[in-house]
């Protein structure tokens, strides 16, 4: 029997007893025959079919099933995306990590920290919260978990556990809610146009948790919700749409080239095809049975490239070599990955030149990490912080929470710098100050400071005539250090009548 009749019969053979399904997955075959299974069809796809959403779905008879879009615009997919997509997850978690180095602060009006929080009861009862938000973590793995959730789904609903009838600033434990678990549930008397009180200006009624077959009703007031987006969802719910959504090609990409790699490695595809010599001995041409096929194939598994594996072939049949070469680098595994790492990269607000180190340099890793903390971690910071300013009744207060990165020493060369130009900045204006070109109220105003009345339209002259000492001391409100000038006037020049006023 001819080789070409044969192989069909082996590989139809083959195929009935191979789960093919879950190779279709956008996340691959692990995920197909995995957890995934559980909660969606293994035999599912995302490329588009068409313009009216239909999608191409393919089976290990290259039959099309009833195809259906799963793509990560999906909570259970965005999920499953953090698990199975290493470079997203890493990303995700270099965010959490940089984002927890911050420690909790209160400002002043004047936006100046408050060391003695200790003293103000309200503060002092918000701190302590935060250092421990719950009996099951600490303050980092809670700050961690929530910038997970939030960089994951679009937001992090985080559960404000209090006595009932205490203010907001007595809440006991703070937990962050997963969003595959907590459902929102739509306020159908929601009113744009309500009081800010009413219970119908919240768009969503109360929020559905599920844990360990319980369900939990949980009002919205007691909800504080972290977002991260930008886009809202159709739903109206006023919840964001996950940075997530529209990875899609990014992260199957990136799971079907691994996957590759993996399978190369592992098995390499078929080297070469056996067949039978083509010089026939003295019986002739004999065809080998089924039995005989079946023992070849399980004696080629034990030759391979790993240790515990064969590499020189052995047998007892009349066959033939026939050697197959293919180049590795036509499927581009590396370059895909990488493609699809800078698109995660771009959407996540991540550096990529971070990634892996290879595209840092010594030179350029120190800017790139402070424009992450400046264009992203800061930013986020200031958005979240603000929401739990609302929720505790700082917002109309005349206090705030921050998160302070003033600490982290790739910082703290740009507050040296700030300093310094500060510095430069306040000796500028004490110069035009002592030479008459600017009245005192004017200095004060370059410096950020409020003008004072009893100073007004008053130039240095007359500001010596009232403070005659500052002109031998120089200490005069605003000075940076002494100048000639300054050692050059007296009380006697000082007493002189001056044009300068105004």
């Amino acid at each position: 029997m001819q080789l070409k009749n044969l192989l069909p019969k082996f590989l139809q053979k083959r195929e009935q007893q191979t789960d093919l399904t879950g190779s279709n997955n956008m996340f691959g075959t692990i995920a197909g025959n995995g957890m995934l299974s559980r909660f969606f069809p293994a035999g599912i796809d995302f490329i588009p079919g068409d313009s009216n959403g239909k999608t191409i779905s393919l089976t290990g008879d290259g039959v099309d099933v009833g195809p259906r879009w799963i793509g990560l615009a999906n909570h259970e997919m965005q999920f499953w995306a953090y698990n199975y997509c290493p470079p997203l997850a890493t990303v995700i978690d270099r965010l959490a990590e940089c984002d927890s180095n911050g420690v909790i602060a209160f400002v002043d009006k004047d936006k100046k920290v408050i060391k003695s929080v200790s003293k103000i009861p309200k503060l002092r009862r918000i701190k302590k919260l935060f250092g421990k938000p719950n009996p099951l973590q600490t303050r980092q793995e809670f700050n961690s978990q929530q910038l997970v959730y939030c960089k994951t789904f679009g937001y992090c609903p985080v559960w404000a556990i209090k006595p009932a009838g205490f203010e907001n600033d007595f809440t006991k434990y703070l937990i962050n809610l997963n969003p595959v678990f907590c459902k929102p549930v739509k306020n159908e008397s929601y009113d744009i146009f309500a009081d800010e009180n009413s219970p119908n200006s919240n768009p969503i009624l109360e929020w559905k948790l599920s844990i360990f077959g319980k369900t939990y009703t949980i009002p919205a007031k007691e909800i504080i919700l972290i977002k991260d987006g930008y886009m809202n969802k159709i739903d109206d719910f006023g919840l964001p749409i996950s940075k997530v959504a529209g990875l899609d090609y990014y992260v199957s990409n990136i799971c079907a080239a691994m996957e590759a790699d993996n399978v190369l490695l592992k098995k390499k595809g078929p080297l070469g095809v056996f067949s039978h010599d083509s010089k026939p001995d003295m019986a002739g041409m004999v065809p080998m049975t089924p039995g005989g096929q079946d023992d070849l194939q399980e004696q080629l598994r034990r030759y391979g490239l790993t240790l515990g594996q064969l590499q020189y072939v052995v047998s007892k049949y009349p066959v033939k070599w026939n050697a197959m070469s293919f180049n590795l680098r036509d499927l581009m595994t590396k370059e895909t990955v990488k493609q699809g790492v800078d698109g995660i990269c771009d959407r996540m607000g991540y550096p990529a030149e971070l990634m892996a180190g290879k595209n840092a340099t010594y030179d350029n890793k120190d800017s790139v990490e402070k424009q992450l903390y400046q264009n992203n971690i800061i930013p986020f910071s200031l958005r979240r912080m603000e929401v739990y300013d609302i929720f505790f009744g700082l917002s109309d207060d005349e206090y705030n929470i921050i998160m302070d990165y003033s600490h982290l020493v790739i910082l703290k060369e740009d507050v040296t710098k700030a300093s310094q130009a500060r510095e430069a900045y306040s000796n500028s204006i004490q110069i035009d100050w002592e030479g008459g070109r600017i009245s005192y109220n004017e200095a004060r105003e370059l410096q950020g400071l409020e003008p004072r009345a009893e100073y007004n339209e008053v130039y240095y002259p007359e500001y010596i005539k009232l403070h005659p000492e500052m002109a031998l001391t120089g200490k005069q409100e605003g000075a940076t250090k002494k100048t000639k000038y300054d050692r050059k006037i007296t009380k006697k020049d000082a007493s002189k009548d001056t044009p300068t006023k105004k």
